[in-house]
């Protein structure tokens, strides 16, 4: 299809300003000191421009790029015609609770949008993997390494990690799983369109709202295992210099676990409510062991029998929770740039985080009678008895901004219902050395009457299907 397209039209709106985010990549750099980090990012910048790319400023869009051309030719060595292909496009946005999607315009033309974000964990991830490999199974870092990731999101809505420092055999098989994930997470939506299913929310756009129904997750169903097979595909398309039946294509299933864990963690730990038509991961998963190998499936389970108890660990808030602490890391070779008192600070979030709706009551509680503002007590107690809607008009957000946190029927972001009551109680003048701890503290109390029923998978489903 010509690039008049209406996909085409759109893909022109959405593109990111890498030029700009980059310069205020290096401006933070500068502003905390990394010197290693911007040696690091400037090698980087320099070997991209080696490769003469049309977009100097645009590794991400280069990447993308790259990506899909080869998920498109594995996708017509699997019998999809090159016209058809041509009328899809993809874009990379920087967003960062969306996960990615298909769109379907009415002239035929289709457009996948990945986000930023998505891409990040893949490749958070994939470094496990490779630590893993450098050091043998160091679950705990990788709890680590997610619920710093996670208190990021939701306290601050950026997509902050910290960095592994890979040896170099461990960093090229890191590499290849964050290729193999981020293309798994683009072959699903390009097999929707290629599959003629008609746009609707995918099991990788966790912050869009339709209610659970069969057929939806049976088209999610096969836009995996379509997708499995386009990895695999790949997979024996980048080895095609090694003798048939070596395994290499197996390696694409760990492409695909990486991809799945990638979306779950981002729906279980940054959304009070989200959208609810896709299987839940461990079904998904099960159905993609299901259509695996004996060498895929091996391969899988042995990278990632105890991955999704992990993730869940580093997914879950409450009282039940273990929260971040600097000691998950050990002696893992991880990075960062900031000074240590901003990792404490981290720990104190995730710690507010992992209390009982008790804790919360009595902390705004105190509150509200050290302070003098009744309105806090008044709230926490609503919020304690269910009525969110209630606490939340006393805690004094926007009565326009109340409807929509309350609607069943849309998506919401921890992230989104923090900030609101944290510009409320910064109107309300509370002091600021307290400020966000009463703001998360109000938030996970009410979070529990807000969420509804998410379609978060029950606890007898097991990561694999026996």
């Amino acid at each position: 299809m010509s690039g008049g397209s209406l996909a085409f039209q759109q893909y022109q709106k959405l593109q990111v300003n890498r030029a700009r985010q980059l310069t205020q990549m290096r401006e933070r750099l500068t502003e905390l000191g990394d010197d290693y980090g911007l040696q690091q990012l400037d090698t980087m910048m320099a070997e991209f421009g080696a490769t003469g790319p049309t977009s100097p400023d645009d590794p991400v869009g280069a990447f993308l790029t790259e990506l899909v051309q080869q998920t498109k030719d594995a996708l017509a060595d699997l019998g999809t015609s090159r016209a058809t292909l041509d009328g899809v496009w993809a874009v990379a946005l920087k967003r960062e609770a969306f996960s990615a999607r298909m769109t379907r315009f009415t002239d035929g033309s289709g457009l996948v949008a990945v986000s930023d974000a998505t891409f990040s964990l893949c490749g958070l991830y994939a470094q496990a993997m490779g630590l893993a490999g450098q050091l043998g199974p160091v679950p705990q870092v990788l709890t680590g390494l997610l619920r710093y990731y996670n208190t990021q999101q939701r306290v601050f809505g950026i997509a902050g990690k910290l960095e592994i420092r890979l040896e170099p055999e461990a960093t090229q098989a890191a590499g290849l799983f964050h290729y193999l994930a981020a293309q798994f997470v683009v072959a699903h939506e390009l097999a929707h369109y290629v599959l003629g299913h008609a746009s609707s929310v995918s099991a990788f756009a966790p912050d869009e709202y339709l209610p659970v129904c069969s057929e939806s997750h049976q088209l999610e169903a096969e836009a995996d295992l379509h997708a499995l097979r386009v990895v695999r595909r790949a997979c024996e398309q980048l080895f095609d210099d090694l003798p048939p039946g070596g395994g290499q294509a197996a390696l694409g299933a760990v492409g695909a676990a990486i991809g799945t864990l990638a979306v779950h963690v981002t729906e279980q730990a940054l959304f009070v409510r989200r959208g609810a038509s896709h299987p839940p991961a461990r079904q998904r998963a099960a159905a993609l062991l299901r259509e695996m190998n004996f060498a895929e499936r091996k391969l899988a389970e042995e990278s990632f029998g105890s991955a999704l108890a992990v993730t869940e660990a580093a997914s879950s808030t409450g009282a039940s929770a273990v929260p971040f602490s600097s000691g998950m890391i050990g002696s893992a070779p991880v990075h960062t740039p900031l000074d240590p008192s901003y990792l404490r600070t981290i720990e104190v979030f995730d710690e507010l985080q992992c209390r009982s709706p008790e804790w919360y009551l009595n902390l705004l509680d105190q509150a509200g009678r050290e302070l003098g503002e009744p309105w806090l007590t008044d709230g926490a107690q609503l919020a304690a008895e269910g009525d969110s809607a209630a606490a939340l008009r006393i805690w004094g957000v926007p009565k326009g901004n109340i409807g929509a946190l309350c609607d069943p029927q849309q998506p919401l972001t921890f992230c989104a219902l923090f900030k609101k009551l944290q510009t409320s109680f910064t109107a309300r003048e509370i002091p600021g050395d307290r400020l966000r701890a009463y703001s998360i503290a109000a938030a996970m109390l009410v979070s529990e009457s807000l969420s509804g029923d998410t379609g978060r998978a029950s606890a007898d489903e097991t990561w694999i299907d026996a």
